[in-house]
């Protein structure tokens, strides 16, 4: 029979420069690794934003094939019904069944009192008086857009089509990219017509056109690609 004889062995710690060692290892792979997360999450939420503004233009289609124009513009901070255009697609018909939420929407400093339901905005060429509609602040055609994720509007959403630069968001450059996320529709004859000649515009293939360019493209009398 063999008596067993045990040992009592100390144990020994992490030296301080075993545990520097393994933060500094943590935290690069943090530094690697945050950048990717976030930036696959900006990549989801675009994304979901065009998905969105995909379903709302089939939804303004609907409505312009009841009506024969697309609802007024829409304005985040407003609550006047003729700038609150696309709840006209859920209510009293519902092209909708809801309105989405931007998952980039902001507002600036002077926005905070009247801020709303933090949806998209839109904007386009307006009906206006003459042309023979009882809906003049209805449109003829029209641009939904997001802000994207620098949440920067760089857009008049009273009268998006003409004399504007536009940049749509592109992945190109990770979060560090700039440009709105931007969905046009509607007749593309309208594109770059000023607003103010819109009546004469009617039937006039000669009416002056103001620059209007995406990503660096002049577009005029053509909708732009989404």
């Amino acid at each position: 029979m063999f008596s067993s004889i045990c040992f009592k062995r100390g144990r020994k710690g992490f030296t301080l420069i075993e545990l520097l060692i393994v933060i500094a290892i943590i935290l690069i792979l943090i530094a690697i690794a945050l950048p990717n997360f976030l930036e696959a999450q900006i990549r989801a939420r675009v994304t979901k934003a065009k998905g969105e503004l995909r379903s709302m233009g089939t939804a303004m289609e609907a409505y312009f094939l009841d009506w024969k124009v697309y609802p007024a513009e829409h304005e985040r901070d407003s609550f006047i019904r003729n700038q609150r255009g696309l709840f006209w697609l859920t209510s009293p018909i519902k092209y909708m069944t809801s309105m989405p939420t931007d998952p980039f929407a902001s507002f600036g400093a002077d926005e905070q009192i009247a801020r709303g339901y933090v949806t998209y905005e839109s904007g386009g060429i307006e009906v206006g008086p003459g042309i023979g509609t009882k809906c003049p602040a209805c449109m003829l055609t029209y641009m939904i857009f997001s802000n994207g994720p620098d949440h920067i509007q760089d857009i008049s959403g009273a009268n998006p089509h003409f004399a504007q630069v536009y940049n749509n968001y592109s992945p190109t450059n990770g979060t560090n990219s700039v440009g709105s996320v931007i969905y046009w529709g509607g007749d593309g004859w309208w594109i770059g017509v000023p607003a103010e000649t819109r009546t004469a515009a009617v039937g006039n293939p000669n009416v002056p056109l103001q620059p209007n360019i995406v990503d660096g493209v002049i577009t005029q009398r053509r909708l732009p690609r989404f």
